[in-house]
């Protein structure tokens, strides 16, 4: 199920928003707004043309406005409602001449940013800065909620690990955990096989997809529109629960925590889980920070009060996300992380099992 994948790098500036926002009133009639909006790459300084750049009010629940940059870098707004807007963009732009690297080909660019317009003629900069500058390995997907039913079955669950450096990276020894509030509280803890940071047994290489299956088991045995799992790449187990689910075929991740007799399940829409180097096993008294390679949190509304320190995760992802809905939660691209879950991840509306959702090119 190791499968290798381009790299993408991903440039992000993001501010978010929702509809019908409670802000002040119009100041100027509506349909008086003109709105240019160039993008400029920091890396270099240029201004991007064919870029699409869209750009949806915060007040009125209308319809997304697209415009394509031109050749100087501008796409071009005119006599829009007066509202403040979020202006976003995404594209493909090829790097050849920006990045001094042979499996680098493409830059993804995503960004945005909220434009309060003071006057009836705004003229803006997006400048777009490169993030996800630490890549190592990542937790690339989520897969929570569990599929359409009724029988509140999402035992299908499962996680995605993604190498995004150029270097073979080893799985030996490493811990994933479920956090209860805070590192201070370790609520179930996992353990690959193998010497953490020495181990060499379990290589992902550059570009490489690892599915943690929550059970590798066949799904759709049980509901017709779960997932097949039969195929992961590693499994979780509890060898204090006998009755836990075991395929033969699939190399165990087992729990360490004493006395803890549940298999790794994780909340639908509210949790938060992290990968840790492994060389702090002492749960009892929470994790060491400087052990953690990644941390995700995910909450389904917007109100969410974060569980995490924000040195590890600033936001958090999957708001929006449905109770046996089917949908999961990925990256915007493989292993594009600025450690701020509100701005790195999407939700997809199905599951991509050791491969990512953004197309190849």
């Amino acid at each position: 199920m190791v499968k290798a994948m381009k790299y993408y790098i991903i440039i992000s500036f993001i501010l978010l928003t929702a509809c019908m926002q409670d802000i002040n009133k119009p100041s100027q009639y509506d349909g008086s707004l003109n709105l240019t909006v160039y993008v400029e790459l920091d890396v270099d300084g240029r201004l991007l043309a064919d870029a699409p750049v869209s750009i949806k009010p915060v007040r009125y629940c209308i319809s997304t406005l697209v415009d394509t940059t031109d050749s100087t870098g501008a796409a071009r707004f005119e006599n829009l409602p007066w509202d403040n807007y979020m202006v976003k963009i995404q594209s493909l732009v090829p790097v050849s001449s920006l990045v001094d690297s042979s499996i680098i080909d493409t830059l993804l660019i995503v960004a945005s940013e909220m434009i309060e317009p003071e006057d009836e003629m705004v003229v803006d900069t997006l400048h777009v800065m490169a993030s996800g500058a630490q890549p190592g390995l990542k937790i690339n997907e989520l897969y929570t909620v569990g599929p359409p039913n009724s029988q509140h079955y999402f035992f299908d669950q499962f996680m995605e690990l993604y190498n995004s450096t150029n270097d073979t990276l080893y799985l030996d020894g490493l811990v994933i955990c479920r956090i209860g509030h805070y590192l201070e509280r370790v609520t179930y803890i996992f353990q690959f096989p193998g010497e953490p940071l020495t181990g060499r047994e379990y290589p992902v290489p550059p570009g490489g997809f690892v599915v943690l299956a929550q059970d590798a088991y066949d799904h759709a045995l049980s509901v017709p529109l779960a997932i097949d799992l039969t195929n992961a790449d590693w499994e979780f187990r509890n060898s204090n629960d006998y009755a836990d689910f075991d395929n033969p075929d699939v190399p165990n991740i087992d729990n360490i925590e004493v006395g803890h007799r549940l298999d790794f399940m994780i909340s639908l829409t509210m949790d938060v889980v992290l990968i840790a180097d492994g060389t702090d096993v002492n749960y009892l008294d929470g994790m060491d920070m400087e052990s953690v390679i990644d941390c995700v949190e995910y909450a389904s509304f917007a109100g969410h009060i974060k569980d995490i320190e924000a040195e590890l995760d600033r936001g958090f992802g999957g708001v929006g996300q449905i109770k046996y809905s089917g949908q999961s939660l990925e990256r915007l691209a493989p292993g594009y992380d600025t450690n701020n879950s509100t701005l790195d991840f999407e939700i997809i509306a199905a599951p991509t099992i050791g491969y990512h959702h953004l197309p190849t090119h």
